[in-house]
């Protein structure tokens, strides 16, 4: 059986990757506390005696607003330990599987995009994960980066488990509804990785993404019209508004819906509607 090094084990991807890939690899789960992947020699060590196969980097800075600020700790995170780990893959023979953002993109010509559309990040946390993926492209001999977007799952903190909690309060939400995209389920991410590694496609960047185009606005309307059939909530409580009338450190790009095709085509899977995987979501929180 393979062995596979997960490093940011404890966050929600890693969370569910160790859980499906028990079954079928030696799977060694590293949270921060064990492994600082900031830290060459801890790193080295832990290959060193581990004998990995596989390195699966879970670990990240992902505070968007943080990253304006802290760029330089937020660069060490998401491209310096990357190239480490780049380097670090050839030396002991394993595929390094990465994990980058819909941020390195600033479309504007509204179509689904590709994976080798012009990067062009307009923060300082998707200009840290551009120089990641380079990095790796630049070195590694044997990658994939699966570039995702909007990842959510029951287990964590992302933007539908918030709005549950604040819907529990009956509390008026202000929602964007000018920010284009497709939530991500961990339980999509995981399983295509798995297939990946299963089928050996080729090395390369692939974007993991569920289909068909939404807002945050109607991801918030979806919870709320799931919500409204079982308890007192009432779709008034959220309300539709532009991304100027938010404050922010950090811009965030208006369009990131990333095309799927190519790993469709490589895997020959069906990716369904981003709904169908977000009811599953939200019938687990009720669970």
């Amino acid at each position: 059986m393979q062995t596979i090094v997960l490093l940011g084990a404890g966050g929600q991807l890693g969370k569910k990757i160790a859980q499906d890939f028990k079954a079928f690899y030696n799977v060694i789960s590293l949270d921060r506390n064990k492994c600082d992947i900031a830290n060459s020699v801890a790193l080295e060590n832990i290959f060193k005696y581990h004998h990995p196969s596989i390195v699966i980097n879970c670990a990240a800075y992902t505070n968007v607003d943080s990253a304006e600020d802290d760029f330089k700790k937020c660069l060490s995170i998401n491209f310096s330990a990357v190239k480490v780990l780049a380097e670090l893959s050839n030396k002991f023979k394993y595929k390094l599987i990465h994990f980058s953002t819909d941020y390195v993109f600033n479309a504007k010509n509204n179509r689904p995009i590709r994976e080798d559309d012009l990067k062009e990040p307009i923060n300082a946390y998707g200009l840290s994960k551009l120089k990641g993926e380079n990095a790796i492209e630049n070195i590694a001999k044997d990658f994939y980066i699966f570039r995702t977007s909007w990842v959510y799952s029951n287990d964590g903190s992302n933007f539908p488990k918030k709005i549950l909690s604040l819907a529990k309060n009956n509390e008026i939400l202000n929602i964007v509804n000018d920010q284009f995209g497709s939530p991500t389920s961990v339980d999509l991410i995981s399983y295509l990785v798995l297939l990946s590694l299963k089928n050996n496609i080729k090395n390369g960047i692939y974007h993991i993404s569920s289909s068909g185009l939404c807002t945050w606005f109607d991801i918030a309307l979806e919870i709320l019209e799931f919500t409204q059939k079982k308890t007192f909530y009432s779709l008034k409580n959220i309300l539709p508004v532009s991304s100027l009338e938010f404050k922010s450190k950090a811009m965030r790009p208006t369009y990131s819906y990333l095309d799927n095709t190519k790993i469709k085509e490589s895997l020959g899977v069906e990716i369904k509607n981003w709904r169908v995987y977000f009811n599953k979501f939200l019938i687990e929180e009720k669970e």
